[in-house]
């Protein structure tokens, strides 16, 4: 089916069309006209079908108008707020004849929230008519611009306030009887007050001061907004007076802050898997020298007795390298399709046991299913490490309401907490009664090892893990709070509209087959290298080092038969494990490779279906066992 079939099939409006007396047509978003109707045939003045695929900006609207009503037109477009809007401009009629049209533009979706095209309808507008009838639409069209201003208008005369918009009250708070007769310096802000009094003392003396000055405005409540001011000299009810125009900052300025902050967030994140990687080089040995000691020891030695508790600090320490990973979104992510509200009802009862029963949690589920595509292990550590900072918000006792929902993202929101991606989200939201947080506290709690508890009561790592998984679902989350006003956190999270399956990971399978054999490590990192090559001693091999990929490539070309194994550190210099294997594989194409790495982000890019022909990978750190382990598994399949 063509655009004009497929539009009239979905808005089933052949008649309208035929019978309306307005000019009334069909766009695309780019502005492509699919339908124009007769009466807008008669005055544009051509054909149809001369109308039709042709560009109503570009085609039939003046030089003069274009510009400005293409940029409202694309602004009202990207607004899902605002599903209709209007414009006046000069349209091109007979192809040079200019006429001015009121229009109404409508935003036409489909059942999914995409926009299928736009109808535009209107008529004429009469200039050359200056009847009393006409000067009054014009007031009428002056005063609904003035009332339904996104800016709050303020005009006085000599300082006092003479009138005020609806905007100007709701923005403040204030009632219009409070408004009149009062002096415009009682609502700004006592450190703006000095600026804002030179300011117009300028204005009304002549002088050439700016335009736009930013202030604060004090709201009734006593909260404080960020604004942007301009004043003019007019004339109101026959007399001079100056006219005032603020808008509200306080959107931009939290998006504006939003950015800084994911902006920071990102640089802290790449600091943080960064140093994880190194710490695993670090603790792969400290475990695996650690697990050689216990294996030489007696039992009932005390020394062993230490080196369980060597052993318990490393795991330990390996958790909390797990935790740094998964905030700087390097942490290996399992994903399937979940029903988000299955998997907070099966949390419930747990999580109420962890927060205690002086605090009451409340549930309200989204009326319909809501799909993510997600770990359901991760999103449990969202609910439990964002419960219990709320718990130690709550010492006296309070409330958790945990709420979902669908919701609709648009790209200045999502371009601003640094996702590209508008549209369909799932909403988790969780606000607690607690004791709130303050700016300067708001602004930091999703950087790791930042706490308010002190030193003794965690990691400080709970929030920027929390942080971490959301970001490797490719989600957003915020968070608003004051003090003594509790806490809210909203976690958005891309919808899914159909189960998918994964595969199930095969099980591990253990082998003890156990024969010496000629082995080469490759391994940039001394300590590490050491570590293995005396396990492997140990175990009987013999056991050849190389300091890069390209080591292990010569000591191949040199002598190609009598090597065994090769394993090969991922990230190397001079030549890297996955680049050195190729070409150690063009030497002898049958020889089992080890590959290792404690870069979670090459974890989470190994692909087994990709991984070559009797290899494997072992993820930093890992145990001396699991080494032997896959040597072993290796050596059996070639047998």
């Amino acid at each position: 089916m063509n655009d004009s079939g497929s539009v009239l099939s979905y808005m089933s409006i052949d008649n309208v069309l035929l019978d309306s007396d307005e000019l009334t047509l069909f766009i695309s978003r780019t502005g492509t006209i699919i339908l124009v109707n007769s009466r807008g045939s008669e005055i544009l003045g051509s054909p149809t079908e001369e109308i039709t695929s042709k560009n109503w900006f570009e085609d039939f609207i003046s030089d003069e108008s274009r510009e400005h009503a293409f940029d409202k037109f694309r602004s009202g477009l990207n607004n899902p707020e605002t599903p209709v809007f209007n414009q006046d401009y000069l349209v091109l009629c007979s192809g040079e004849i200019e006429k001015r049209v009121s229009l109404c533009n409508r935003v036409v979706k489909d059942e999914d929230g995409i926009v299928m095209c736009i109808l535009v309808s209107g008529h004429l507008i009469d200039e050359s008519a200056e009847s009393t009838d006409a000067i009054e639409r014009n007031k009428d069209l002056y005063r609904s611009v003035i009332e339904n201003s996104n800016d709050s208008i303020i005009v006085y005369k000599d300082g006092i306030i003479i009138f005020v918009n609806d905007t100007a009250k709701r923005v403040t708070g204030y009632l219009e009887e409070e408004f009149y007769g009062s002096n415009i310096l009682d609502f700004i802000s006592t450190d703006f007050k000095p600026v804002m009094l030179e300011y117009m003392n300028d204005r009304i003396a002549g002088k050439n001061s700016p335009s736009l000055y930013d202030i604060e405005i004090l709201r009734k409540d006593g909260d404080i907004i960020p604004a942007e001011i301009s004043v003019s000299t007019i004339q109101f009810e026959g007399e001079q007076a100056h006219l005032a125009i603020l808008r509200d900052l306080s959107n931009r300025h939290a998006l504006e802050g939003q950015l800084r902050n994911a902006q920071k967030m990102e640089a802290v994140g790449q600091l943080a898997g960064g140093v994880a990687h190194d710490f695993n080089n670090i603790l792969q040995v400290i475990n695996g020298y650690t697990e050689l000691a216990q294996t030489s020891l007696e039992e009932g030695n005390p020394v062993k007795e230490m080196l369980q508790q060597v052993e318990q600090a490393g795991e330990r320490a390996n958790s909390l390298v797990s935790q740094l990973l998964t905030f700087s979104r390097n942490q290996q992510v399992v994903t399937r399709v979940l029903d988000l509200n299955e998997i907070i009802t099966e949390h419930i009862s747990l999580l109420q046991r962890v927060i205690g029963e002086d605090i009451e949690l409340e549930f309200l589920a989204s009326s319909e299913t809501i799909y993510i595509n997600g770990d359901q292990e991760m999103i449990g550590q969202i609910l439990l490490n964002i419960f219990l900072n709320a718990r130690d918000a709550m010492p006296d006792g309070g409330k958790i309401l945990v709420k979902t929902k669908r919701a609709f993202l648009d790209r200045e929101f999502c371009k601003a907490n640094s996702s590209n991606d508008q549209g369909y989200y799932a909403m988790l939201s969780i606000s607690d009664t607690g004791c709130g947080m303050d700016k300067g506290t708001l602004s930091r709690i999703f950087e790791p090892f930042f706490s308010t508890k002190g030193i003794t009561a965690g990691t400080g790592l709970g929030l920027s893990t929390v942080y971490g998984i959301v970001s490797q679902h490719d989600g957003i989350i915020t968070a608003k709070s004051k003090p003594e006003n509790g806490s809210i956190f909203q976690i958005y999270l891309p919808l899914v509209k159909k189960e998918a399956i994964i595969e199930e990971l095969l099980p591990e399978h253990e082998i003890t087959l156990e024969t010496s054999r000629t082995i080469v490590i490759t391994e940039d990192d001394e300590s590490v290298r050491n570590l293995v090559s005396d396990v492997l001693s140990d175990a009987g091999h013999e056991v050849i080092t190389a300091v890069n990929g390209e080591d292990a490539v010569i000591l191949l070309n040199d002598s190609p038969d009598s090597v065994d194994l090769v394993i090969l550190d991922v990230i190397m210099p001079v030549l890297g494990g996955y680049e050195a294997a190729d070409r150690i594989r063009e030497i002898r194409p049958d020889i089992p490779l080890i590959f290792c790495s404690g870069s979670k982000e090459v974890q989470n890019q190994e692909d087994t279906s990709k991984r070559p022909e009797r290899s494997r990978f072992l993820s930093k750190p890992y145990s001396m066992a699991q080494l032997l382990s896959a040597i072993n598994e290796l050596f059996a399949e070639i047998k």
